[in-house]
């Protein structure tokens, strides 16, 4: 991954704490494909589930290759519609590190699911380009138009129920449909510090506490539940 632009000495997570996850999909012809992240060890488990159960519910990705594929380029991968995950860089216009960065996070169909910013001016920044006139209506069923396969609403619950919580979607500015992320930064933070074994315990408990969460709510609303359990998790 050095050779491959993805990773350098600098970067918060060595290539020792990296998993490579490799998994069958169904791409946008309803063929079987074979798919490839890299994540942190502790996560590699959960990581595992979410695309297995996205294969079982024939939910499509357009190609699932390792960005080192794209020398650590995040624009050349979005631009090729690809599913990734590990990337060792800043976060998009800031210098603070990505969830990416220590394999965090993951980002599904890009074209599908577009990374939006704002300028002060109120202009809006669509990354891929190409998904500004397909993919910024989020309505999935509309009067005379196709249903659209691959969009990230329809697969939240997946990625939660794994402990993912952290959805681009959910965010004001930017708007990151695309990006799934596991936790806050204190408790990555921890990860990281810990050992494999400690740190796949501690995210298992996190994933736990979600759950239970959501199996005693009052909240008839599933999506109101999930959002308020989802906030109890990441103040853990």
């Amino acid at each position: 991954m050095h050779a491959g632009g993805v990773i350098n000495e600098n970067s918060p997570v060595q290539c020792d704490r990296l998993r490579n996850v490799s998994f069958d999909y169904v791409n946008f012809d309803g063929w079987a494909q074979k798919g490839e992240v890299v994540v942190l060890d502790a996560v590699a488990d959960r990581v595992q589930t979410i695309f297995d159960t996205l294969y079982r519910m024939r939910f499509p990705l357009n190609k699932a290759v390792p960005v080192e594929r794209y020398r650590g380029d995040d624009d050349a991968s979005m631009n090729d519609n690809n599913t990734s995950a590990f990337n060792s860089r800043r976060k998009t216009g800031r210098d603070e590190w990505s969830m990416h960065a220590y394999g965090v996070a993951i980002d599904v169909n890009p074209h599908q699911n577009p990374y939006v910013s704002f300028g002060d001016d109120g202009l809006a920044r669509v990354l891929p380009a190409s998904a500004a006139k397909t993919s910024m209506n989020r309505l999935d069923k509309r009067p005379n138009k196709p249903a659209r396969p691959g969009m990230a609403e329809r697969v939240v619950d997946v990625f939660a129920s794994n402990g993912f919580l952290r959805w681009g979607g959910y965010w004001d500015d930017p708007i990151d449909y695309q990006h799934f992320e596991a936790g806050s930064r204190a408790l990555v933070a921890r990860m990281v510090d810990a050992s494999p074994d400690d740190a796949r315990r501690m995210f298992e408990r996190y994933v736990a506490s979600y759950a239970n969460c959501l199996a005693h709510t009052a909240l008839a609303s599933h999506a109101a539940a999930r959002a308020a359990c989802i906030g109890d998790a990441l103040r853990e």
